[in-house]
């Protein structure tokens, strides 16, 4: 690690700021999936979709399963687990990851989105979960592609690694190009891990965040919701959830 290109303080803020939640002026927030790790808040417009793009399923779907129940076609992509742990008429499930592009054991967003398009679906969104893999699938999904959802929810990891300006920059480039057609509006720190400090900016290692397609609705300004808000739950139970308001 280079630490004489490492980002300055400033940088490393205006960083967080691209995932900072806005308020939505006609949406309200749902909570969907367990009550633990797994489960996502996001805007009630979820609840619309029609079909989802779910990866790294891992060994929960309870969030997969009430969108299933509601109707949606769920497409699965994991390739750690040998199947489900729960089965639905609606699942689709394959045994593939989220890579850069199409090799081996992962397959590209291009064909992940082929898969969607065949469902002839009138809205979409797209959940992923994929350890650390995010920044590097961010970099190659197309623009149009990722500007098709609705909703986008996902987890960020790796904010440790903050101090390598080469992370830092992928990052960057990734919350830019989910800021492009997308507003963040929630915001959760997942408990599992606690916090890094990196140039004096105290961080969760582990973040989870739902973004709102542009066009619909309105954002008047910057959320003043509590960060843990009323539809979040601790991802590990019995451990206290992290409190970001402070911040």
């Amino acid at each position: 690690m280079d630490m004489a290109a490492a980002p300055s303080q400033n940088e490393v803020l205006n960083l967080l700021k691209l995932i900072r939640p806005w308020s939505m002026r006609g949406s309200s927030k749902v909570r969907i999936g367990n009550d633990y790790d797994g489960g996502y808040v996001l805007p009630a417009q979820v609840l619309n979709c029609d079909a989802v793009v779910s990866v790294g399923v891992g060994p929960d779907v309870s969030f997969d399963l009430v969108l299933a129940e509601r109707g949606a076609k769920v497409l699965q992509y994991d390739h750690t687990v040998p199947g489900l742990p729960k089965d639905h008429p609606n699942f689709i499930f394959h045994k593939k990851g989220w890579g850069a592009r199409t090799e081996g054991d992962f397959l590209g967003f291009d064909d992940m989105f082929a898969h969607l398009q065949a469902l002839s679906p009138k809205r979409a969104m797209l959940k992923f979960d994929i350890e650390g893999g995010e920044y590097e699938v961010l970099e190659a999904i197309r623009p149009e592609h990722l500007a098709f959802f609705d909703v986008v929810a996902c987890e960020f990891h790796g904010f440790e690694k903050l101090h390598d300006r080469g992370f830092y920059n992928g990052a960057l480039r990734a919350f830019e190009k989910l800021n492009a057609a997308h507003v963040p509006v929630h915001l959760h720190a997942n408990n599992a891990l606690g916090v890094v400090l990196v140039q004096g900016v105290p961080i969760p290692l582990l973040l989870e965040v739902a973004w709102l397609r542009k066009d619909l609705d309105q954002f008047p300004g910057l959320s003043t919701d509590p960060i843990p808000g009323p539809f979040d739950r601790p991802n590990i139970p019995g451990r206290i959830d992290l409190v970001l308001n402070a911040f």
